[in-house]
């Protein structure tokens, strides 16, 4: 799979408009934003309407909201959900205890996308009513929506006729932006053309108002959703805090088959205050450009070109950043053997300074030896971004041997004369100039992350199983810079007579602008997934393949062909982690921590009511190992987390543990690691440290996340990545912990 990434689903399955967890994982990190709950907690009587009110310190249009739905007398069984985005006071609290209606109070401004689908996600409503403050209904308003959605099944959206509160009409559906449309909207020649054609026809003010029509889309102040089309496409995308999340989610249901329909016998007042034209670049307008970029940035032919090639594309501005930093750093280099020339008395005389033309090969023919060095050490990989620890090494590897190659040709092939000095500081100056141009490059990926930009969208097929394990792995680890939309084999063409499921689920990674696709192989629905497979690489996208024995596949040693079919030769037993250079490591290292720790230890830690603790705990290959650790009280085991291990040196001696290794479990956490985790453990030891910290700190993680860590670290090992668990766990404090893969 590739390094680039919200989560449409299918069936039954939420859409993952992704948003972090407050305060629980990185931003560029994305989990599901609404996923919607079977209609349940409470009272398990049907309701027909869920009106779902956000609201944001207008408690004076939110009492005129409440009192319009209190007097319209509604013949529907209905709900009313307020989420308040940072009230401050109680004054939306005290209308909707008066009002009957369930309150939430959120800390801080969560942005409408997200507070809707708070609100969404609690409703247990037939139909999901997204009204603003500012919305007052007439009375039969909402009973007409109801019915006209009984009448039409497929219809996804639908929205009233909205009048101003003078009583004109307000002109509420739309047709999707254009430039010049934006342009006539957002800048000066809106005003030079008021009436100008494009305008027109945006705002469709050339039709009869008062006739049920399907439209693009409409103002998201008065929408009611089908139950039905929200399980589908999901709630509203969060990473339009404010404007375009209508926009965005009227061409969700379009393409997913659903209708959006504007319904004018269903009549509402709309007290429109339209911020994001008040001033020139007001807070109004900045929002709503913004929102208009991210918008583009998720549905532009354009960007979806960019996103498909993203990891070549961001493996060429690499090597291109790296040929820049290196002819940088041979400039730093000469211009500090200048500089020394002059600084040092009879040095310039001695070794005179050669002209930078005499370099002139010289750059050309290190660049060309760097940039091959780096390329055959991997350094131009896409998966090389998801391990910087492990670009670094390469990359002082890479410099190691550039540094031989250059100096083995500048003494043997070089006939004009160099110095010597400049290019030996050379190679310093270069792995400086790299390791921050690349750490540069990678927090600017981060950050778009943040931003929620560049994701690339990763569709799913496979059995509803499969997606739901997915679905929650990406929800409890992040997505990693990718918008998953999930479709199940189960799913059948929607509308009726789509077509066949190949051809819908082909349209569906047209229309939904896809990057990249996971297949899980069925052998419930093998025709289906044996004529989608070789459609979908024929569209040129690339495709991550799940068989069914998955779990074994870190054995692979090869792909081959066996009698004309496609095989995957595995080894008899997974690979030992480490191996002889392992263990002679951790004998060594533990030798002698033991002998240099141990009158430290001893003068810090007895008399102070410490005890030693021994448990069993699983190692290598599910093997039962004894650790060893202090408890108790005594404050130095809370600030040199480190001390409390030192007893399982010994263990560490006698080859029972690790220094860097699995996580231990205890035997019964390993009953409830799962079948696939007991059937194949990971062959690696049980570590004092881990891939989470030193494992006694991690007695609190989830059991899942322990879990993911030994997988991973039984693929990825590597002396490096050891390396770089020992200074992460040594350098963590105690109440912090890496997130699991």
């Amino acid at each position: 799979m590739s390094t680039d990434g919200q989560m449409p689903t299918d069936g039954q399955m939420p859409s993952a408009q992704g948003t972090p967890a407050d305060g629980q994982r990185p931003a560029a990190e994305l989990s599901p934003a609404a996923p919607p709950p079977s209609p349940a907690s409470g009272s398990s009587a049907p309701i027909d309407v869920s009106i779902i009110i956000v609201h944001y310190r207008t408690p004076e249009l939110l009492a005129r909201c409440l009192a319009s739905i209190a007097a319209a007398r509604l013949q529907v069984s209905c709900e009313i959900l307020i989420e308040d985005n940072a009230p401050l006071d109680a004054a939306a609290a005290e209308l909707a205890q008066r009002h009957g209606a369930r309150y939430r109070r959120n800390a801080r401004n969560l942005g409408l996308g997200r507070a809707v689908n708070q609100g969404l996600a609690a409703a247990r409503g037939r139909y999901l009513l997204n009204l603003n403050p500012d919305i007052e209904i007439r009375p039969g308003s909402v009973e007409a929506l109801v019915r006209f959605m009984d009448a039409q099944p497929a219809v996804g959206i639908a929205g009233p006729k909205l009048f101003s509160p003078d009583g004109s009409l307000q002109y509420s559906t739309r047709t999707f932006y254009t430039l010049k449309v934006i342009l006539l909207r957002r800048t000066f020649l809106g005003r030079l053309f008021p009436r100008a054609r494009a305008l027109r026809e945006h705002m469709m003010r050339d039709w009869d108002h008062g006739q049920v029509r399907d439209v693009d889309w409409m103002l998201g102040g008065a929408l009611m959703v089908r139950r039905e089309a929200f399980a589908d496409v999901g709630g509203m995308d969060e990473r339009f805090f404010l404007y375009f999340e209508d926009v965005d989610w009227c061409s969700r249901m379009h393409r997913r088959g659903w209708r959006v329909v504007y319904v004018p016998q269903a009549e509402m007042v709309h007290a429109h205050q339209r911020l994001s034209a008040s001033g020139f670049m007001s807070r109004g307008q900045r929002l709503h450009l913004e929102s208009g970029l991210r918008f583009y940035e998720k549905w532009s032919a354009l960007l979806y070109l960019w996103k498909r090639k993203a990891t070549e594309l961001r493996a060429g501005a690499t090597l291109l950043s790296d040929l820049v930093l290196l002819s940088c750093a041979f400039l730093a280099a000469y211009f500090t053997r200048y500089v020394l020339g002059m600084a040092i008395p009879g040095w310039s005389e001695a070794k005179p300074i050669f002209a930078l033309r005499i370099y002139a090969r010289f750059i050309p023919f290190a660049d060309l030896v760097a940039l091959g060095t780096f390329y055959f050490l991997g350094l131009y990989r896409g998966d090389v971004w998801r391990h910087a620890w492990r670009e670094r090494v390469q990359l002082v590897k890479g410099i190691a041997i550039l540094s031989l190659l250059i100096l083995a040709a500048s003494f043997l092939f070089t006939r004009r004369p160099l110095s010597r000095f400049t290019v030996v500081i050379f190679f310093p100056y270069a792995l400086l100039f790299l390791a921050l141009g690349r750490a540069y490059l990678r927090r600017l990926v981060r950050r778009f992350r943040d931003q929620r930009l560049q994701l690339r969208r990763l569709a799913v097929f496979g059995p509803r199983a499969k997606l739901e394990e997915l679905q929650r792995r990406f929800a409890a680890h992040g997505t990693f810079g990718y918008e998953p939309l999930y479709l199940a084999h189960e799913e059948a063409p929607r509308p009726q007579g789509a077509g066949d499921a190949v051809a819908w689920r082909l349209r569906f990674l047209e229309n939904e602008r896809i990057a990249e696709v996971a297949l899980f192989e069925s052998f419930e629905h093998a025709p289906l997934v044996d004529r989608l497979l070789p459609r979908v690489l024929r569209s040129g996208l690339p495709v991550v393949y799940i068989p069914v024995g998955e779990g074994f596949l870190h054995r692979a040693r090869r792909v081959q062909d066996f009698m004309g079919f496609g095989a995957l030769g595995l080894a008899a037993r997974g690979a030992r982690v480490g191996g002889g250079f392992k263990r002679l490591v951790d004998l060594a290292v533990a030798s002698v921590l033991l002998v240099l720790a141990w009158p430290f230890h001893f003068a810090c830690i007895r008399g102070r009511g410490v005890r030693v603790v021994r448990e069993r705990r699983i190692g290598r290959a599910g093997r039962e190992v004894r650790v060893r650790f202090y408890a108790g009280d005594a404050g130095l085991l809370h600030r040199l987390p480190c001390l409390r291990h030192y007893p399982a040196l010994a263990s560490v001696v006698k080859g029972e543990m690790s220094l860097v290794g699995l996580v231990p479990l205890t035997p019964e956490e390993l009953a409830a690691a799962g079948e696939d985790y007991r059937r194949d453990p990971p062959d690696a030891p049980a570590g004092i440290l881990t891939p989470g910290g030193g494992f006694r700190e991690l007695e609190g993680a989830p059991l899942a996340e322990r879990v993911a860590w030994n997988r991973q670290y039984g693929k990825d090992w590597s002396p490096a990545e050891d390396v770089r668990i020992a200074l992460e766990a040594l350098q963590r404090r105690p109440d912090v912990r890496r997130e699991a893969p």
